[in-house]
């Protein structure tokens, strides 16, 4: 499961100014895919976790489970940092911005819990939501 921040919008590539406006801290940079070519989106990953990485433990759904919520608490944290204009700012310029949660199901069910502290950042910066499974 894969969790992405994206800005997208407009002909021209906006480069890294998506992540100039939300303060993109330099840690946090290796996991930023700046836009580089027209309509094509800004990307910041706030969350991976792969079953692969969990089957070593002794309970490899549940890690699975708690490794996906804590990171959707993190991501919570961290957009409720972001400087309270940066998505005003952004959607100024005539563009837009949402959350990309994708996931990959190999004969599985998917049961996502989304944390009302991540709901509640997503709404307070007016994030839409996306789910998409086997993308």
């Amino acid at each position: 499961m894969r969790v992405s921040l994206r800005g997208h919008g407009g002909e021209t590539p906006s480069g890294g100014a998506f992540f100039d406006l939300l303060a993109l801290e330099p840690e946090r940079a290796a996991q930023a895919r700046p836009s580089v070519s027209a309509w094509q989106s800004a990307n910041l990953e706030l969350l991976s976790v792969d079953m692969a990485d969990v089957q070593s433990h002794p309970e490899p759904f549940e890690e699975f489970a708690t490794r996906v919520e804590r990171g959707f608490l993190d991501a919570a944290v961290w957009l409720s940092a972001r400087p309270e204009d940066g998505f005003v700012r952004w959607r100024g310029q005539g563009r837009k911005a949402d959350i990309f949660i994708g996931g990959w199901l190999a004969n599985e069910q998917l049961d996502l819990v989304l944390p009302a502290p991540f709901l509640l950042a997503c709404g307070r910066a007016e994030l839409p939501i996306q789910i998409c499974t086997n993308d």
